[in-house]
């Protein structure tokens, strides 16, 4: 499907030059169209760029609440590490996660304030979801069904919240500033030393939780 293969090239070719330094033209050529059958889909490169902003989020919030969604005691601090792994494992081989992290530190100027809503509602969602590992049982317990032909999962019920065992939430708090430092880390240093420092500074993080 065209729309696909749009969405397709142009994620890959954000990822690796930015917005700047992508062009609709590019994007066209990558896919093997004219330029003018773009607009077919999308009004303008904004239009497209944050559309596969908001794609992006919502498959890392999915990934998110599958790996989170059987919880128990002994695999709580296995979940945690596994969450942070993830996004140094997927961010060379996964053209969303770096697309996404790069726009959330080096967002287009003209394009900031869209991006900041979309983020601030990834972060939201994110620590809600997360926070459910944070509990003796899931904050939100909920039920999911598989989708044909798809490894997405969707929510259909939503139960009401447990109460968080003493301390859970400064531990949450703690957690939290220590992944965004990680996504920092992972733009910054790339994914080998972000993964050594995941390692040097998890026995600190795995105490505090």
């Amino acid at each position: 499907m065209t729309l696909e293969r749009i969405k397709q090239a142009s994620l890959m070719l954000f990822s690796i030059h930015g917005f700047d330094g992508t062009s609709l033209q590019t994007i066209a050529q990558q896919v093997g169209i004219k330029k003018p059958s773009i607009y077919t889909y999308f009004t303008s490169k904004d239009a497209l760029y944050l559309e596969l902003l908001h794609d992006s989020l919502t498959q890392e919030l999915d990934f998110a609440r599958q790996l989170t969604k059987i919880r128990s005691d002994a695999a709580f601090k296995e979940v945690l590490f596994q969450f942070l792994s993830s996004f140094i494992d997927r961010y060379e081989s996964e053209p969303s996660v770096s697309y996404m992290l790069k726009t959330f530190l080096y967002p287009p100027q003209h394009l900031q304030a869209p991006i900041q809503d979309l983020r601030n509602h990834y972060i939201d969602e994110l620590e809600r979801i997360l926070f459910t590992v944070f509990s003796k049982e899931p904050a939100d317990r909920e039920l999911y069904i598989s989708l044909a032909n798809s490894r997405q999962y969707q929510v259909v019920v939503p139960l009401q919240r447990t109460k968080p065992y003493p301390a859970a939430e400064s531990s949450f708090v703690f957690f939290m500033v220590h992944l965004q430092g990680l996504w920092v880390e992972l733009l910054r240093s790339g994914a080998e030393r972000a993964y050594v420092r995941l390692q040097r500074t998890w026995p600190l993080v795995s105490a505090s939780v």
